[in-house]
């Protein structure tokens, strides 16, 4: 930053006046993101343009010391101007400990005059001891001045050495600095040696700050989009049944259950067909990647009835929440239905599965702020303590009247269905801010090398890697959804979300 103000202070004189105005974050929010996107290396999003510069625009000191009172060597190098840096910030980091040892002993200064200053201006923390170059630290310790390919060597060995314990990049750097030694580029070379340690890489911490932004599924209209999932297994019910296909309508939050026997391709489409048959053809269904929704029969009527079939990420249930959400509220109500302290518990829960989706139904959801049976038939539905408790719509039912009162919820559905939508896109917004306070932008490309995290620990030890791989990224077809394949080139059957990847540096 002391480079690009010094530069402003170069160019102020050719313009009659420079004004600088404080702008608060909310106020400057384009700005702030692409600033944001540009440091975490996400990829361009369309419509903006790039930019890519070779060098930094402004040229910042080598060796990273600003004046005598700098407490702590900044990291240089190369990863601001390049994978190798500029020639002559690469020339001088070489030829660093000669350049100040040559003013020390002679004052012999080098011929450029923003060389000349540089040194004159760092040499103030270094002494020349029996003619070996040592810097001052913080504490008043002496270090001594070591060349690039030393200290590296030095950082491997405390690194993965025989007393190395695989430290951290700044730990690594305050070891070697407490062991008496020093150069200037000593926490980027760090950082690039942690980064590129295969130990490291394969038993890293999961990153749980979400990669993207949250994607949002367009609200339609009623039935226009399904998602689906499994249930179970539950204890087996009379009959057989011991697992549940639930469906959940996207706008309405309507909520179906269908108990089976068992899970397959046959139980699948016989469900989807009822619900086809009662809610009419969708236009899209999401479902997991079990083998009954990705099979050939379910996959051909899907495309014989003109439906989109739509698979959410592997071990990515926040691709896939609205079911899950519905999966949770039917087996807790299941679970509470069917509790008795004296008998074992769920013997009875396809019994009790009718009175749990329709206390579901006849829930206002959040999102949309109607119950999903409103949403659906036009009209509130009754409840059995409304008639035993003598509500006032049940005391002031009328037959003669009902005709025109059904009609007119009709006329007026439409115009609650249409203020449905507008609240659950609202709702989606925020959502979608809480989210993003929480993101930490990552982005892979296509060619990139990847480790994929062990999604099972069956049959593992806890010194067992948390990661695998690596693999090849041979597409992206939708942010934070990416397509993988192995060393030899086999493609994975299943696209997988962004948060269960880190990228691998061989």
């Amino acid at each position: 930053m002391d480079a690009y103000v010094r530069q402003v202070r170069r160019m102020e004189r050719h313009y009659d006046g420079i004004e600088l105005r404080h702008v608060r974050r909310r106020g400057n929010m384009v700005a702030d993101e692409f600033s944001r996107l540009a440091s975490s290396g996400a990829q361009t999003p369309p419509g903006v343009f790039e930019e890519r510069l070779a060098q930094p625009s402004a040229r910042s000191d080598p060796l990273g010391e600003t004046d005598a009172h700098d407490r702590s060597p900044r990291p240089v190098g190369a990863q601001a101007s390049g994978p190798e840096g500029s020639a002559p910030s690469s020339l001088r980091l070489i030829a660093w400990i000669s350049e100040i040892q040559a003013y020390l002993t002679d004052k012999t200064l080098p011929e450029d005059r923003e060389g000349s200053e540089r040194v004159q201006r760092i040499s103030k923390r270094y002494v020349l001891v029996e003619g070996i170059l040592y810097r001052r630290a913080a504490n008043g310790i002496l270090l001594k001045c070591i060349p690039r390919e030393q200290g590296v060597e030095l950082l491997a060995d405390i690194h993965e050495g025989e007393c190395g314990a695989h430290s951290a990049s700044r730990t690594l750097v305050g070891k070697a600095f407490r062991q008496g030694f020093y150069w200037p580029t000593a926490l980027n070379d760090a950082v690039d040696l942690v980064r590129r340690c295969r130990a490291c890489q394969f038993h890293a911490k999961q990153i749980h700050q979400p990669a993207q932004a949250l994607q949002i599924i367009p609200l339609s209209w009623p039935f226009a989009v399904w998602g689906l999932d499994i249930l179970g297994p539950f204890r087996r019910a009379p009959g057989g049944f011991e697992y549940l296909y639930v469906a959940i309508d996207k706008f309405t939050k309507w909520p179906e259950a269908y108990p089976v026997i068992k899970i397959d391709k046959h139980s699948a489409l016989k469900f989807i067909k009822g619900i086809t048959a009662r809610f009419g053809v969708p236009n899209r269904i999401i479902t997991d990647n079990g083998t009954q929704f990705t099979s050939e029969l379910f996959g051909d009527y899907c495309e014989d009835m003109g439906i989109k079939l739509c698979f959410a990420s592997p071990a990515h249930p926040r691709s896939h929440g609205q079911v899950e959400h519905a999966n949770a509220e039917i087996l807790k109500g299941l679970k509470t239905k069917t509790f008795n302290i004296l008998k074992k518990h769920g013997d009875s829960w396809i019994e009790e599965l009718p009175a749990v989706l329709w206390a579901n139904r006849t829930t206002p959801s959040r999102a949309t702020g109607e119950t999903p049976f409103f949403l659906v038939y036009g009209a509130e539905e009754v409840l059995p303590s409304e008639l035993s408790l003598c509500s006032p719509g049940a005391t002031m039912y009328c037959e003669v009247d009902q005709d025109q009162l059904r009609r007119d919820d009709l006329d007026y559905l439409e115009e609650r269905r249409r203020r449905a939508a507008l609240r659950a896109a609202r709702y989606q917004q925020s959502l979608r801010r809480y989210h993003q306070r929480h993101v930490r932008a990552r982005s892979l490309c296509v060619d990139d090398l990847v480790l994929r995290r062990v999604q099972t620990r069956a049959g593992l030890s806890k010194l067992s890697p948390m990661w695998e791989g690596p693999y090849r990224v041979i597409g992206v077809p939708r942010p934070g959804s990416i397509r993988l394949a192995t060393g030899d080139g086999t493609e994975l059957p299943n696209p997988w979300n962004i948060e269960h990847l880190r990228r691998f540096y061989p």
